[in-house]
Formats: C-alpha cells, structure tokens, sequence
C-alpha cells in the first residue's frame, strides 16, 4: 500500500450582507437571521461547487447515461454502480451518487429506484445530515440525492457522478476564531455606527481534494431531454 498524503491549498471564501437598522424597523421578521441563512447556504453551495469540480477531474471511463426510456435509464444507472463494483469500490454504505435535477427525475421513472416496493422505507430517505434537506435514495447500494450545480446541468453535455466517501476529501481551516463549534463556515454579526446597520458575515476557508479517483465515476447525458414517459 503506497502512503503518499494528498495535499491541497485552502482558499478564502466570504458571503456578506448589510441591514439597514432603520428597515428592521419597518419588518415583522428577523432581517438578520434571514441574512444569515441566506449567507451561509451561499457558502455551502460554494463547498459543493469545490467538491464537484474535484469529482469532474476523475480519470476513470465515462459512462453514458442514456435516458430515451425508463429501461436506458435504469441500465445506464446499473452501469455506473457496475464500475464502480469493476474498481473493487467497497459496497459498505458509503456509495453516493449525485444526479442533476433533470437527472433525478428522470431516474423517477425507473419503478425499482421509485418504488417502495423495491425500496424499503427505510431507504427512501437518507435520515442521516439536516432534517428536511439533501433527502437521498438507497437504491443498488448507493445513497442517490440531486445536486443542481453538477457540471453542464441543463444542457446537452452534463456530468453526474458516483463515489465512494473516502475517494474524496476536504480540507478545512484549523486556526482559533476561524471556525464556530468546529464547523467550516462561521458567521459574525457587527454593528457599524457609522452606517447605522449592521453587517452580517459568513467566511470559510476550504478545499476539495482527490484521494483516489478510482472510487469515481462519471456519466454523461444530455440533460436537455424530455422526461421519459415509459
């Protein structure tokens, strides 16, 4: 077994908003709590955009992913597990794939990916991670989910992926005061006198590296087709 370290230089990311004091004033809401959602989902798409940019640089063979009938769907998606088993990836629950919206819905039509019949409760939605949000789908031994900002997503050349968790990883910042509770994004919120607002901040400091592309692949569709209707 080789013990070569994968190394990668961490970038610096900042989402920032103002809120005028004075409009608080005239809301029934928490102004600053929305813009602080609002910052921090930026930046957790931008950890995204950082991890599927690592995903699209994999070596391994493209599988085209065909999606004119429900049956090309479901075989293109078999033949992406089926690379991913030709690799000796690890069947261990820590398969994942991602789709694009187009994508997933097009896997919808497949009955065994959709189906309870096929899918036991349990494996409809993934229960693990934030309540409500990145549902996922264990089908074939993969925990499936839709990611909106996969490479090429609305047109005729997009890329989805499957891989195993450990076949990439991510770096984040170590230093005090850069994190909150050990997390990769923090926020700080500051009242500026001068602008009679406050400012309300998020930054993270991060970046997506490939461990072994081996655990990686790609498909190919065009994600401009209608859905499939049989």
């Amino acid at each position: 077994m080789t013990h070569t370290a994968p190394s990668v230089a961490l970038a610096d990311f900042y989402a920032g908003e103002w809120s005028d004091s004075l409009d608080e004033a005239k809301v029934n809401i928490d102004v600053r709590l929305a813009y602080a959602k609002s910052g921090a989902m930026a930046l957790g798409r931008k950890v995204d955009e950082q991890i599927t940019t690592v995903l699209d640089s994999t070596t391994q063979s493209t599988v085209t992913l065909a999606v004119t009938s429900a049956a090309a769907i479901q075989a293109g998606l078999i033949s992406m597990v089926e690379a991913l088993d030709a690799n000796s990836v690890p069947n261990d629950g820590q398969r994942y794939g991602v789709l694009t919206p187009r994508a997933y819905a097009q896997a919808m039509v497949v009955e065994s990916f959709a189906s309870s019949d096929y899918v036991g409760a349990n494996g409809l939605p993934f229960g693990e991670g934030i309540p409500g949000h990145r549902k996922m789908r264990d089908w074939l031994g993969v925990k499936w989910g839709m990611l909106p900002s996969l490479p090429g997503q609305g047109t005729s050349t997009a890329k989805c992926f499957v891989y195993h968790k450990n076949a990439v990883g991510y770096a984040i910042q170590k230093a005090d005061r850069n994190v909150s509770g050990g997390e990769n994004v923090s926020a700080d919120i500051t009242w500026h006198g001068d602008r009679a607002a406050y400012f309300i901040n998020h930054m993270m400091s991060g970046a997506a590296v490939m461990i072994d592309d081996t655990g990686v692949i790609e498909a190919n569709l065009n994600d401009t087709t209608a859905i499939a209707t049989s």
